[in-house]
């Protein structure tokens, strides 16, 4: 207990290193991009091409990924009936910013220092589901609601899923995994050097990007979307320990990538939507810190 609290903590303090670096000033708000793109698109890949590259590929863990596709799916027909309330731009933002997990940047940190590196892959797997659901049937669903006269393809779907480098490395080293390729010893020695400022960099983001501030009358709005999301998420963790056939270690895994904060990539899909874009990275921001909690703390409980 006391070395997963430990853990637990350095994750937390460097967020607040982040956080604090910005208020100094040694940082702005904008260089989030920046170590963003370096953590997206280097350091990520890496860490999950070193984990992949032994992982034993089987039929049930496969189907993480599904799992992860259909709570997903569920999740956007769960909102396109509550918010009915709301018109057809309420129940946009909601498909939009709702059902769908920040596991690269944070999930897959917090499961690597807490579990090992045997975390990653399954958190890559759910992730698989979760990116192909959100980037490509949400994307395209929220903005056609949102704005009726949009132009949604099958073609623009899957140009928007690809676009993200995380997913065309998962795409790639499944493919590996399954054809049963390895990558040879020179490029593992530097995939695993560069990987191993994966944690860091990704949390001292977090912490560079957080900000919990918003004009008072969109408090009310953002705490309901907020309520939603935490209901579906108390029903996927309900389906993932009574009905999903995992074993004990794969669910707990899978619990703690339940608990993440919102993806980071639906603030940007709120705005190309013409939406909310101020709730949207509130609503991030607000599911980060309750995810320095309960990430944890599911791991704790369940493990």
């Amino acid at each position: 207990m006391t070395d997963v609290i430990g853990k637990a903590l350095v994750l937390v303090l460097i967020m607040a290193l982040g956080y604090a670096i910005k208020r100094l000033g040694w940082v702005a708000a904008s260089d989030f991009g920046v170590i963003s793109r370096i953590v997206l698109r280097v350091t990520l890949p890496c860490a999950l091409a070193t984990s992949f590259n032994t992982f034993n590929l089987t039929p049930t863990l496969l189907a993480v990924a599904g799992f992860g596709a259909v709570i997903d799916v569920v999740g956007m027909v769960v909102i396109w009936f509550a918010l009915v309330s709301r018109g057809r731009r309420g129940r946009a933002f909601g498909i939009i910013n709702v059902p769908n997990y920040n596991i690269g940047l944070f999930a897959m940190p917090y499961a690597a220092a807490l579990v090992g590196p045997e975390a990653i892959p399954l958190c890559a797997l759910f992730d698989v589901g979760n990116a192909l659901v959100s980037a490509g049937l949400g994307y395209g669903w929220g903005v056609t609601l949102a704005r009726p006269g949009a132009r949604v393809t099958v073609i623009g779907l899957l140009r928007q899923v690809f676009r993200s480098p995380v997913f065309d490395t998962y795409l790639v080293l499944l493919l590996l995994r399954l054809a049963d390729i390895t990558l040879p010893a020179p490029v593992i020695a530097f995939t695993s050097t560069v990987g191993q400022a994966n944690t860091f960099l990704a949390m001292l983001m977090i912490g560079i990007g957080l900000e919990i501030v918003l004009p008072k009358s969109k408090y009310a709005a953002a705490l309901g979307y907020m309520a939603l999301r935490y209901a579906l998420v108390a029903c996927n963790l309900v389906a993932l320990w009574f009905v999903m056939p995992f074993d004990h270690g794969t669910k707990v895994i899978v619990s703690m990538a339940l608990t993440a904060p919102m993806a980071a990539m639906v603030s940007g899909f709120t705005a190309e939507a013409g939406l909310d874009v101020d709730v949207s990275a509130f609503m991030t921001s607000a599911s980060t810190l309750i995810a320095i909690v309960a990430t944890p703390l599911a791991y704790v409980l369940l493990r």
